[in-house]
């Protein structure tokens, strides 16, 4: 099936490239011109987009956490009354 008509864009083509890596309407002009003439396709482009009614791909997010948390820094006067650390070590046979 067209899905733009003005510069033979088949579905077939957008969904290689979403597969291939598409998210946006932007990203799809620029790969296959699609929406880039009279622009009566953009909403059906934009179908086949992760999240869209018609795309074969999940809707992927990506979730920004630290591979290293920065250690907070907590600074000590002196120990705490009731503080048993470190810990002895009691081995028993």
């Amino acid at each position: 099936m067209y899905i733009c008509v003005c510069n033979a864009i088949t579905e077939r083509q957008v969904r290689a490239s979403v597969d291939g890596g598409a998210t946006t309407l932007s990203d799809l002009q620029f790969e296959l011109g699609v929406a880039t003439c009279c622009g009566c396709c953009a909403a059906t482009a934009a179908e086949y987009l992760p999240g869209g009614r018609c795309s074969s791909v999940c809707d992927v997010r990506s979730i920004a956490v630290p591979v290293n948390p920065p250690a907070t820094m907590v600074e000590s006067v002196a120990p705490a009354a009731n503080s048993s650390f470190p810990i002895p070590l009691v081995a028993t046979a």
